[in-house]
C-alpha cells in the first residue's frame, strides 16, 4: 500500500496492570502487521513527553480510535478520572461536534456489555456495536472483525437482489407436487414421525428443526413401502417390502422436499417402479435420519 492509504488508529485504554498493557500492546502489535498504522503511549511518549497532548493529537489525526473497554475503563471515563477521563472528554467533544461515530471502535476487554457493577463501556458507547475479546480462544476471529472494519470490508457479502417472484408458476409448480401412492407409482413413503410416536424410546428420529432446515446436497434416509409380486409360497410377504433407502435433496417448494433417489433398490430387479435417480417428493415427517 502506499503511504496515503495507510489506515492509522490510536488505541485508549486503562493502564489497569501490567498484564493488561502486555496484552493490549500485542493487539497493537498484531494490528501494525497486518498494515495499520498504530499509535501506541507505549511506543511513541518517551519519559517527560506529554501523554495528554499525545493523546489530544492522535484522536484528531488518526482515522480511528480504537477503545479497549474494561469495568476500570468504565470508571474512570464515567469519573472523567486521569488520563482516562481527559481522552473521554477529548472524544465527546469530537462525537458532539458531529465526527462519525463510526471512528470510534468500542472493543470489549473484561466485565459486561449491560449496565452494572461490572459494565465495561462508557455511557456515550452504549447501543454501538462493540468487538467481544473477552475470549481468548476466539481472539483470532476479533482481530480479523476488527481489521476487516478498519479496512471498510465486511465479513458478509450483502447478496444481490433477485427478481420478483413469479406466483403463478410457483402455485403452478406447487400444485403439481404430490407424494407417491401405490395406486399411481406403486410405492408410498411412510412417516417416520408416526412410528416415533408409537416406539418413541427405540425408533430414532432427527429433531423438527433439523427436519425442516435440510439444504440443497443435504443426505436424508426415508421409508419406501414398496409393492412386489405376492408369493403365495412365501408367508411373510403380502405383497409389499418396506426398504430404508438414502436420498439426496435437490430443492424445496412449500412443504415439500424434492431429492433423487441415491440408494440402489433391493426390489429393481423384481419391479421397474423405482430406481436410483429416480425424483422423490418427500415431507419432513418422513425424515428418519440426516447425514
Amino acid at each position: 500500500m502506499n503511504k496515503s492509504e495507510i489506515p492509522s488508529a490510536i488505541i485508549s485504554y486503562s493502564w489497569d496492570s501490567e498484564v493488561h498493557k502486555t496484552w493490549v500492546r500485542e493487539i497493537a502489535t498484531r494490528l501494525r502487521l497486518n498494515g495499520v498504522d498504530i499509535k501506541l503511549d507505549q511506543w511513541h511518549v518517551k519519559p517527560g513527553q506529554s501523554l495528554t497532548q499525545f493523546m489530544e493529537k492522535e484522536i484528531v489525526e488518526c482515522d480511528y480510535v480504537i477503545i479497549i473497554c474494561t469495568p476500570n475503563y468504565y470508571k474512570k471515563s464515567l469519573n472523567r478520572q486521569g488520563g482516562v477521563g481527559y481522552e473521554q472528554q477529548i472524544i465527546s467533544g469530537h462525537i458532539a461536534a458531529g465526527v462519525s461515530r463510526e471512528k470510534f471502535i468500542p472493543v470489549v476487554r473484561g466485565g459486561e456489555f449491560e449496565p452494572g457493577l461490572a459494565c465495561a463501556i462508557p455511557p456515550h458507547f452504549s447501543g454501538i456495536f462493540a468487538i467481544d475479546m473477552r475470549n481468548e480462544d476466539a481472539i483470532d476471529d476479533s482481530i480479523e472483525l476488527l481489521l476487516r472494519n478498519i479496512y471498510g470490508e465486511s465479513v458478509h457479502v450483502v447478496p444481490e437482489i433477485g427478481e420478483k417472484p413469479n406466483w403463478k408458476e410457483l402455485e403452478k409448480e406447487f400444485k403439481s407436487l404430490r407424494l407417491p401412492t401405490i395406486d399411481l407409482d406403486e410405492y408410498e413413503l411412510l412417516s417416520g414421525l408416526a412410528q416415533h410416536h408409537r416406539t418413541p424410546n427405540t425408533f430414532y428420529m432427527p429433531n423438527e428443526n433439523d427436519r425442516q432446515v435440510l439444504n440443497e446436497g443435504n443426505f436424508v434416509k426415508l421409508m419406501f413401502n414398496i409393492k412386489i409380486d405376492e408369493d403365495p409360497s412365501d408367508p411373510e410377504n403380502d405383497g409389499f417390502f418396506c426398504e430404508r433407502m438414502w436420498v439426496m435433496v435437490t430443492g424445496r417448494n412449500g412443504p415439500y422436499y424434492t431429492g433423487v433417489l441415491s440408494s440402489f433398490p433391493m426390489t429393481s430387479d423384481e419391479k421397474g417402479s423405482l430406481s436410483i435417480d429416480d425424483e422423490v417428493i418427500f415431507l419432513p415427517e418422513h425424515v428418519i435420519d440426516i447425514e
